[in-house]
């Protein structure tokens, strides 16, 4: 079974209704999927009607032979209920390969299994065959990707030693440094505050942001609110410089005893590679230093999808504010990925108007992401004229007709 939090942000989520097919035995393909929430039945045969010998459940995966072998499919798959997966070719397999070379280590064993068992089987028919005076033939062995021995970091090669080979891969590839600053303190928003950190205890100085001096200036399509003479996106996120613990600050003590051990060594590791800085004038680096140490506090402790989503849809703010848009965009891509997770595991007492808001920020980034079809699926589930949020139900309406336009 697959730890799927590790790879959640590699693949594309898609959803499978109940008795939906995902493939059919003997289709061609070249995609493998790992299940994230749901179940789906196994039916080897040609019979018209499905009969499932086997199941598959959350952290399981399938069709990986006919990825990287580029072999029909030996099996039929069918959704038993609602089931979101994650689906990945072969360039997502490829970064798994190097981003978490243990879980495709899993995914490689397996496939070696049942290319051995197929061989036994192969072989056995041969022999029977050569019995009756018909020569066995030769058979190719398909290579397997390499993969980096699972004791080794991802960023280091065959001779490291120990020590380093848990390197953190901080930023993302394509991430660079930014010359922005602000040119002034902005004291009139901001005031210092004494905190301590919920994970080593420690004191340390923050800026908050005086909400009271905030004039909304405007909101924009994804919702992002811009403010009169200053961003509150720089503030948002709170850095202890004793052990790197990163979070937004109205989250920052909200850290269950249960994950402060692990969040207290990964920040010895994350220490041993980097230091902090702090400088007189902020600089928009700090600021993304910021928010990619709240992702490695995520994926280090309790992976939240909600709050990954919104660390990447603040990303992908700030590179729209330095006009980096290859990045912007990938960051609404992990955006996306992260809150559909959110989305489909999401807690069944959320109120109308949280499914509204969930639902039109989807609708957003798909329609950011140039998958348009599934904007406007997003944007009518957000229009709820009965009970819903009037303001909410007139965007989602004006995006609808956007798209309409944008078609024809």
């Amino acid at each position: 079974m697959i730890d799927v939090t590790k790879v959640a942000e590699i693949g594309r989520i898609r959803k499978y209704n109940p008795g939906e097919k995902f493939f059919s035995q003997g289709d061609s393909g070249y995609e493998m999927y790992i299940i994230l929430k749901g179940r789906v039945g196994v039916c080897v045969g040609y019979d018209t009607e499905f009969s499932s010998i086997a199941e598959y459940g959350p952290g399981d995966f399938f069709g990986e032979m006919s990825l990287l072998q580029k072999m029909p499919r030996s099996e039929t798959i069918q959704a038993l209920e609602t089931t979101i997966v994650m689906e990945i070719n072969a360039d997502s397999f490829q970064q798994i390969v190097a981003e978490e070379p243990k879980i495709a280590q899993k995914i490689i064993k397996r496939i070696r299994n049942r290319l051995q068992l197929q061989q036994i089987e192969m072989e056995g028919t041969e022999d029977g065959a050569e019995t009756q005076g018909i020569p066995k033939e030769k058979h190719a062995v398909t290579e397997l990707p390499e993969l980096p021995d699972e004791n080794v970091g991802i960023s280091g090669g065959a001779e490291q030693t120990a020590e380093p080979n848990d390197k953190v891969k901080l930023f993302p590839a394509g991430h660079k440094s930014y010359p922005t600053v602000f040119e002034h303190a902005y004291d009139e928003f901001l005031f210092d505050k004494e905190v301590v950190c919920t994970v080593c205890e420690q004191a340390f100085s923050v800026k908050r942001v005086r909400s009271s001096r905030l004039r909304l200036k405007t909101i924009d399509p994804d919702l992002r609110q811009r403010f009169v003479d200053f961003e509150p996106l720089w503030y948002l996120v709170w850095v202890c410089p004793h052990c790197y613990f990163a979070s937004f600050y109205s989250d920052f003590k909200k850290v269950s005893t249960a994950v402060k051990k692990r969040l207290l060594e990964h920040g010895k590791l994350l220490k041993s590679q980097l230091s902090l800085k702090v400088n007189p004038l902020r600089q928009v680096d700090d600021v993304f230093l910021s928010y990619y140490l709240a992702l490695q506090t995520q994926k280090a402790g309790e992976e939240d999808s909600g709050k990954m989503a919104k660390i990447w849809l603040r990303l992908a703010w700030l590179y729209d504010d330095v006009e980096d848009k290859e990045m912007m965009m990938l960051a609404f891509r992990q955006a996306l990925e992260q809150f559909k997770i959110s989305y489909y595991n999401k807690d069944s007492n959320l109120s109308i108007e949280q499914e509204q808001h969930i639902t039109l920020v989807l609708g957003e980034l798909s329609y950011k992401v140039g998958e348009t079809m599934e904007a406007g699926r997003y944007f009518r589930q957000a229009i709820n004229h009965k009970l819903g949020n009037a303001t909410i139900n007139r965007q989602a309406e004006d995006r609808i007709q956007d798209l309409k336009a944008l078609l024809r």
